[in-house]
């Protein structure tokens, strides 16, 4: 019911690694943190908490859940990559042991990573996609740039020269790619390339020939550049950078925005209806308060504490209005 989230047929891809110690399996857990902050924030230009989920919310088995949520352009949280503390549950219930080098035998510690990578891919297209179609961040696109010859009268110069800027930019590392079909327009193939979200497109005609430059237009912004031959392939270095500088600082702009703080039961309910995003309350830590908060908000769950960040608390629960254990943030997701 909703592909760009979850395909029919999806891939699932995880990690369950094993270790001698504790501290080798908490590691492990903030690789995978790491994984995710440099593949999902710094590739994908996708903003996120890592959330340490609730007791009532974790994966079975766990002794602790993290999660990346992140927030969509609906207004909703969607879970993406997830790691997981096992500690020894599972090697304990499946006798998963080894022998130390102290010769002892013992239980096995154990991590789970989860990619999420349907999930990315739903929240790379929602958050980055216009109406013209995708947008896609220069580091996760599959051609970064899009050549687009305007033929006439001079079509073999004009043909001759985009293959030569092809050249010249796949020998200096770009995903690049003429697009020489002869039964369509050029504007025909602008449209198309927008909808593939390439992000740079350079247009070649007759007259750039003659000025030994080309057109070089933004899938952004669609701001149109002028460059000069000697200098392309710099500038568009240059411009890739600042695309996917731009992506990130518009996603984590929205992503601030759709931050918000309720002290009352009324506030979060009417903050959740009317505006979305993640709402930070304080909790006493009853499941059954989780319960009523999620069945009086239709569908606001409590996704979890910051991990690495003890938040002061700034009131009572949110529900019951008991003393509160902690600051936590609520959510309507998919």
């Amino acid at each position: 019911t909703r592909p760009f989230i979850r395909g029919r047929e999806f891939y699932w891809i995880e990690a369950h690694d094993v270790f001698a110690t504790e501290e080798q399996a908490l590691k492990q857990v903030e690789e995978d943190m790491e994984t995710t902050e440099n593949v999902l924030h710094k590739k994908c230009a996708i903003p996120f908490f890592f959330f340490k989920r609730p007791e009532h919310d974790k994966f079975k088995g766990a002794v602790n859940t993290f999660a990346a949520d992140t927030i969509m352009p609906d207004r909703r949280a969607i879970q993406l990559p997830s790691t997981h503390f096992l500690g020894q549950n599972f090697s304990k219930a499946f006798g998963i042991k080894f022998v130390d080098k102290d010769e002892k035998i013992k239980y096995a510690w154990q991590t789970c990573y989860g990619p999420a990578f349907w999930r990315i891919l739903g929240a790379l297209i929602g958050i980055h996609g216009d109406d013209k179609g995708l947008v896609l961040p220069p580091e996760v696109a599959p051609i970064q740039v899009i050549i687009v010859p305007i033929l006439g009268k001079d079509d073999k110069k004009v043909m001759k020269k985009a293959r030569k800027v092809e050249e010249m930019l796949k020998e200096n590392g770009f995903e690049v790619k003429v697009d020489d079909r002869k039964e369509h327009t050029p504007g025909w193939k602008y449209n198309y390339w927008e909808l593939k979200g390439v992000p740079l497109r350079i247009e070649v005609g007759p007259l750039d020939v003659k000025k030994k430059q080309v057109i070089v237009v933004r899938r952004d912004t669609g701001e149109k550049i002028a460059v000069k031959d000697k200098k392309l392939a710099k500038s568009l270095v240059e411009l890739l950078k600042q695309i996917q500088s731009n992506l990130i600082k518009k996603a984590e702009r929205f992503f601030k925005e759709n931050l918000h703080e309720a002290r009352d039961f009324e506030t979060l309910k009417k903050i959740l209806k009317e505006k979305g995003g993640f709402v930070r309350v304080n909790w006493c830590g009853s499941k059954e308060c989780a319960d009523y908060i999620k069945a009086e908000t239709e569908g606001g769950a409590i996704r979890g504490t910051l991990f690495g960040k003890k938040e002061k608390i700034f009131g009572k629960c949110v529900w019951c209005k008991k003393e509160a254990k902690e600051v936590v943030y609520i959510a309507k997701s998919y």
